[in-house]
């Protein structure tokens, strides 16, 4: 039992036929999407928010921050003095180095400004979640040889709360993670 008349049926099947010839409009529509996560997303830096992504945020920039050869490239998030004054680091040595580098690396000519590496860190784990995105996009196209069903079940998965909340924590567990993921499956796809 249909709730819509098949008319309306028949009228929505021919605008979707005549839109299956614009093969560009699915993509358009989501780098659109994409695009409005960077403008509407990307900075929280004026907005102190208490939680896990804070939590994360603030750990893994200290992390990235402290990661040089002055250092030994060791991972850690505080440095203490003892009364012998010897440093007294407390480690961090859960993950590899990767994400930190490209951290580091993308904040190093910011200076001093811990405000502007805040955001330039956010925007690269954007544009982890943003590539893990089009993956699926690209996944999902050719598995279904749909764009229009592709571009639907990419929105709706990386739409939810979870990947809103956490798309730009900076962290080498959560949106670099699930670009690896993306880009495996999206080598599987391709390959079968």
């Amino acid at each position: 039992m249909t709730f819509l008349p098949k008319e309306m049926l028949k009228a929505f099947a021919r605008k979707l036929d005549s839109l299956q010839g614009r093969a560009w409009l699915p993509l358009a529509l989501l780098l659109i999407a994409l695009s409005s996560v960077f403008v509407f997303g990307g900075d929280r830096s004026y907005l102190y928010k208490t939680g896990p992504h804070d939590y994360m945020t603030e750990k893994n920039l200290a992390i990235a921050e402290n990661f040089s050869l002055k250092n030994n490239l060791l991972l850690f998030t505080r440095q203490t003095l003892d009364v012998d004054g010897e440093s007294i680091y407390e480690p961090y040595t859960r993950f590899p180095i990767g994400s930190y580098a490209l951290i580091k690396l993308a904040t190093l000519p910011f200076g001093y400004s811990m405000s502007v590496k805040l955001s330039i860190a956010r925007m690269v784990m954007l544009l982890f979640f943003a590539g893990a995105a089009f993956l699926a996009y690209l996944s999902l196209r050719r598995l279904t040889a749909s764009s229009w069903i592709a571009l639907t079940a990419t929105l709706l998965a990386f739409s939810s709360p979870y990947c809103l909340y956490y798309n730009d924590v900076i962290s080498s567990e959560v949106m670099v993670d699930l670009f690896a993921v993306m880009l495996v499956f999206h080598g599987i796809v391709i390959f079968e």
